[in-house]
């Protein structure tokens, strides 16, 4: 029976590449992007409007982005938009814009991390 099983098996993934196979499984725990990940989300929350000097944040998130990216996660692009809003706040001369950036990228890190929770 086990046979049976394995040949059927076998004969209906014959056609299908192994690529397309893996993309429905989920990514594997990646220990060193979910650390990054926590560094980023430590200097991101030390942010404030008013010391604009976010070097640290800054690198760490192009950091997490150029991983993510190399891995092809899904999370890449979430990360790609907040580096770009990251830039927008500390370019603004608004205070309550610069915050509110901040707050929803708070969130949007938040977000990543529950994607990346359940590897």
């Amino acid at each position: 029976m086990k046979r049976v099983l394995a040949v059927l098996l076998v004969l209906s993934l014959q056609g299908c590449s192994v690529a397309a196979i893996t993309s429905l499984w989920p990514k594997p725990h990646d220990g060193a992007m979910f650390d990054n990940l926590v560094s980023t989300k430590i200097a991101v929350d030390k942010l404030n409007c008013d010391d604009k000097n976010w070097t640290d944040a800054e690198n760490k998130i192009q950091h997490l982005k150029i991983y993510a990216e190399l891995r092809n996660d899904p999370q890449a692009q979430s990360i790609s938009q907040l580096q770009e809003a990251i830039g927008k706040a500390k370019s603004s001369t608004n205070k309550l814009f610069c915050e509110n950036i901040l707050k929803i990228n708070k969130t949007r890190l938040d977000v990543v991390a529950d994607a990346w929770r359940g590897r």
